[in-house]
């Protein structure tokens, strides 16, 4: 294992079990739990943005299927992903886009600061993107890299269409935008309170949404 990331990769040497509930834990899982404990909100599908709500878990199934093709594919095994630079400099990659992202969404009037500085956001962009971009990417190259039968290939087609799924969602939700984190008041650890000044387009979309 890595010397700067020792459990990071464990998950993903211990079959797919495990890396599916490391990569739902790491996204809906953990946020959900922040928004229930923090934010005092319930998370619900119809208020979040799909990509999330219903990409990310389908993001962990194709985690899962392509440790299981690795492991039967010594050549494309996804223990060459969790060991020295690799893991680094993917998580360094990913981690670079989420700030990236997280600055252009406030630049651009997506989110005020007091959104972007929410619990659930800043989970998403610091350990969402660096984590589970790491896990998905390290097993989905394993998995479409692996030599199978006939069987593998319908299995890299699930994967594949897991991701496909994730990616149309992304799309959807930049058109059909959802508060997605509210405005967070840090010094009494609570959301700010309401009625919420629409300052973002995703406050706008929200006050839409209830009439």
């Amino acid at each position: 294992m890595s010397a700067w990331l020792p459990y990071v990769g464990e998950p993903m040497n211990h079959g797919p079990l495990a890396t599916f509930l490391m990569a739902f834990a790491i996204s809906p899982g953990i946020p959900a739990g922040l928004a229930l404990t923090l934010e005092r909100r319930v998370m619900k599908g119809s208020r979040e943005f799909v990509a999330f709500y219903y990409g990310d878990p389908l993001l962990a199934v194709a985690a899962a299927v392509g440790v299981t093709l690795s492991g039967a594919s010594p050549q494309a095994s996804v223990l060459r992903f969790t060991a020295g630079l690799v893991p680094v400099i993917l998580m360094a990659c990913w981690l670079a886009f989420g700030v990236w992202q997280w600055h252009a969404e406030l630049k651009a009037g997506m989110y005020t600061r007091a959104q972007a500085w929410s619990p659930t956001k800043i989970w998403h962009q610091m350990v969402v993107y660096p984590v589970l971009g790491y896990v998905v990417t390290a097993t989905t190259v394993a998995g479409m890299t692996a030599s199978t039968g006939a069987a593998g290939v319908w299995a890299k087609a699930l994967m594949a269409s897991c991701l496909f799924v994730w990616a149309v969602a992304n799309i959807y939700d930049r058109r059909h935008l959802k508060l997605g984190h509210p405005p967070y008041d840090w010094r009494h650890l609570k959301p700010a309170p309401q009625p919420w000044p629409l300052h973002s387009t995703t406050l706008q979309a929200h006050a839409q949404s209830r009439g």
